[in-house]
């Protein structure tokens, strides 16, 4: 099984409130973001619109493969998870994913990475970045389900090598065929 997000890049304002209930729920330090929105813009037509990624909860996870302490694990239902007990602050993880997902903590000198509020989602709770989300612009769940709820103008590529899972509506006003730069940016 594949989990990964749906991201709605169309409707998507920017406020950011995905990134704080993210970093509330998880009680995050200064500086440490598991989720980040993106500001996308493109020259021609002037226009930019906005991006929220987190962990694309890879087929192959570039961070599992290369944790020198096994912190990563895939759980059944393709969230991949870290064990902050295991981790050494290496940052090995932070290098080897091509989405810059796992993210350095100063303060822990460990990493931390979505895990689409795995112990959340165990209680029947949404993650907290799509529960707060006023626009409803963000999912969680199976990619077969995503791509048959969502209009999908952007699934994962596959040019990492790692086989992400995500499926983007993007912004009509942005381009109506994404070139590889806009989609590089928004992954």
């Amino acid at each position: 099984m594949a989990i990964g997000f749906w991201i709605n890049n169309k409707n998507c304002y920017g406020c950011k409130t995905c990134s704080i209930a993210c970093k509330s729920e998880k009680q995050l330090n200064n500086g440490v973001l598991l989720r980040e929105v993106t500001t996308v813009r493109q020259d021609e037509p002037k226009a930019f619109s906005f991006v929220s990624m987190a962990c694309n909860h890879c087929e192959e996870p570039a961070c599992l493969e290369n944790c020198p302490v096994g912190a990563y694990v895939k759980a059944e239902d393709g969230t991949v998870i870290q064990d902050h007990d295991k981790c050494i602050g290496c940052q090995t993880c932070v290098s080897a994913c091509p989405y810059g997902a796992p993210c350095y903590d100063e303060t822990t000198s460990t990493t931390f990475k979505c895990d689409g509020c795995y112990d959340r989602r165990q209680r029947g709770e949404m993650p907290a970045c799509v529960a707060a989300c006023p626009g409803a612009n963000l999912a969680l769940d199976d990619m077969e389900s995503l791509q048959s709820a969502h209009v999908a103008d952007i699934v994962s590529d596959e040019a990492s090598g790692t086989k992400p899972n995500f499926v983007i509506t993007a912004d009509p006003a942005l381009t109506t065929e994404p070139d590889d730069a806009v989609i590089a940016e928004l992954a």
